[in-house]
């Protein structure tokens, strides 16, 4: 089958899923005016790939001659991995900042399984690579929108899955097995675009033991499987079609969905880990692997956006010129250009695994930059505020600006420096009260993992052995321990 047209993937959308928005059950998501901002984010997907200027970037032929998206291909080179960088940042360009949702957290879900399955089978004999393969060739063959579904409800945050007390759904888990597949029940949160995809993909998201068994478990399954249900989050943006006030969020609606399964049905060769309790920590943390590098990527686009806005709104507030300002700027530009090399940092500098020999980013540089961008956010967004002014919080609306009998004043009144139209400052000052809301600092700090997840991996990602050589060699610490780099190298001062 040919890559999907934007039109074909929304056709693909009109099926029984059970959705509700709002307190309101929606009976198709394709005629929605909410889900359609969704839809028309995932939809950027297929026109990028139909694009005769991006169709080399984003697709390729494939072995049997039919043209796919690269996306869900396995990384198996630095050069797969920078290209699947190239279309992460495409995409993010083209929507404003942001990813394009169709496949964008799905193909971290794939890349992660692709790389755990190799040490299940090894150690179990099991054939979920085999499964995963497959998928991947049915994703392909159909250009599927897939969403990833990984974090848990999870009830008591201090006690493990299986030791919950309320009732055992807070984690997805399976309730039952037969000869030809397993049942799951329970509910993922967060869970981006999950109501405008065609697939799911599902991960555990933390470490599982013995007793936490069932809760290991990840598969692929239809977004419209008899026994799911979709709630909606609630979205940022008021006014359907009102891009003058809401710029980003009047485009951008993630739909971070709650999804629950209620014993659902899920055929054996659709499952890639089952009750393999010990490679549940594997599979989450392959995922995080590769999709610190895909938030590092858009990120940085957004960041631009961020940049942008601070100059703009500087010089048509006529303070370009102060110093506070340029220093301001000049961190700004600082934090936009460090996230950006530090993401392709962690392609260059890649690591293997043993078992598939496929690659990923860079665990600790990964980790570096999503914790480097999420922690300076509100920084960021401090700045950007702070040259805005106060106009950001206080601006009329567009109505207001369109209102014959208010539009005269308003053109009097919020001009900022000679020669730049009204009409552009109010734009501007709308589009910064959009990036710097609440939801958008929230999910800078917590999208991608958590502050604490990063630093969790930055530390067990340190070479303390290279660390502590250094430190002895300066002391002059001879204990015997040698290290490859700092035993070799002459003494210092030295003997001449």
């Amino acid at each position: 089958m040919a890559i999907k047209t934007p039109q074909q993937f929304i056709q693909s959308l009109k099926d029984d899923r059970v959705v509700y928005f709002l307190g309101e059950k929606i009976k198709d998501v394709t005629t929605h005016p909410y889900m359609q901002i969704t839809i028309d984010w995932a939809a950027a997907d297929y026109v990028l790939e139909n694009d005769p200027r991006y169709r080399d970037l984003m697709t390729y032929v494939d072995q049997d001659g039919d043209r796919v998206p690269f996306i869900f291909n396995a990384i198996k080179s630095k050069e797969d991995m920078l290209r699947l960088r190239e279309i992460v940042k495409l995409m993010a360009r083209t929507c404003f900042g942001k990813p394009a949702g169709a496949k964008f957290v799905g193909k971290d879900g794939l890349n992660s399984v692709t790389v755990a399955s190799r040490r299940i089978d090894k150690k179990y004999g099991t054939h979920y690579a085999d499964n995963v393969e497959n998928y991947r060739k049915y994703l392909q063959k159909n250009d599927l929108a897939l969403a990833l579904a990984m974090t848990d409800v999870k009830g008591d945050r201090m006690l493990r899955p299986s030791k919950q007390v309320q009732h055992k759904d807070f984690y997805v888990h399976v309730t039952k097995e037969t000869k030809d597949g397993i049942y799951v029940s329970g509910a993922k949160t967060h869970i981006s675009h999950a109501p405008t995809s065609n697939e799911l993909i599902v991960l555990p998201c933390r470490t599982m033991k013995e007793d936490d068994k069932d809760y290991a478990v990840s598969f692929g399954v239809p977004a419209n499987a008899r026994g799911i249900t979709y709630i909606s989050t609630e979205p940022e943006n008021k006014e359907v079609g009102n891009w003058f006030d809401y710029p980003i969020s009047g485009t951008i609606y993630i739909n971070d969905a709650t999804v629950i399964f209620d014993n659902v049905f899920i055929p054996n060769e659709r499952v890639f880990l089952k009750r393999e309790w010990e490679f549940a920590a594997d599979v989450a943390y392959m995922f995080g692997n590769f999709h610190r590098l895909s938030a590092e990527t858009y990120k940085a686009c957004e960041l631009e956006i961020v940049v942008g806005a601070a100059a703009l709104m500087a010089e048509y507030n006529g303070i370009d010129k102060a110093s506070h300002v340029q220093e301001k700027m000049a961190w700004l530009i600082g934090l936009a250009e460090s996230v950006e090399v530090l993401g392709e940092a962690a392609c260059e500098h890649y690591m293997t695994d043993p078992d598939s020999k496929l690659v990923y980013p860079n665990t600790m540089i990964a980790n570096i930059c999503k914790f480097h961008f999420a922690d300076n956010w509100h920084q960021a967004t401090k700045y950007l505020q702070d040259i805005g002014g106060g106009i950001i919080a206080t601006v009329p609306s567009e109505k207001d600006y369109r209102n014959p009998a208010t539009h005269d004043l308003m053109e009097k009144y919020f001009a900022g420096k000679a020669g730049v139209p009204t009409e552009h400052r109010l734009r501007m000052i709308r589009l910064i009260r959009d990036l710097t809301s609440s939801y958008e600092d929230v999910l800078t700090i917590h999208a991608e993992g958590s502050l604490a997840a990063q630093k969790l991996m930055i530390y067990q990602s340190g070479d303390f052995e290279r660390y502590k050589a250094a430190a002895k060699r300066a002391a002059r610490i001879e204990d015997g321990i040698k290290h490859p780099i700092y035993s070799a190298l002459p003494s210092y001062p030295p003997k001449v």
